[in-house]
């Protein structure tokens, strides 16, 4: 996981939207145990759609992974890169 400083030099160059820096600061806060989606959605007051399109950008920018929920294995659990 990279630290605070080298990840708010790398924000500043990949431009990310209002909601995609709060899914990522949700998602580096809960560290390595990860979110659901779901979860991600009972946190913030996003519409569902907005949710996974910020997963998506930021799987696309590698700055997070999607990992199977081993409870439930017809989720995926989001965690930082």
């Amino acid at each position: 996981m990279m630290t605070d400083q080298e990840l708010a030099e790398e924000l500043k160059n990949l431009k990310l939207t209002k909601s995609q820096m709060i899914v990522l600061e949700i998602l580096r806060k809960n560290g390595k145990d990860g979110v659901t989606p779901k979860q991600l959605l009972d946190k913030v007051s996003f519409a569902p759609r907005t949710v996974r399109y910020a997963l998506r950008k930021l799987l696309k920018k590698k700055l997070i992974k999607r990992v199977p929920c081993l409870q439930d294995m017809r989720q995926w659990i989001y965690v930082p890169a």
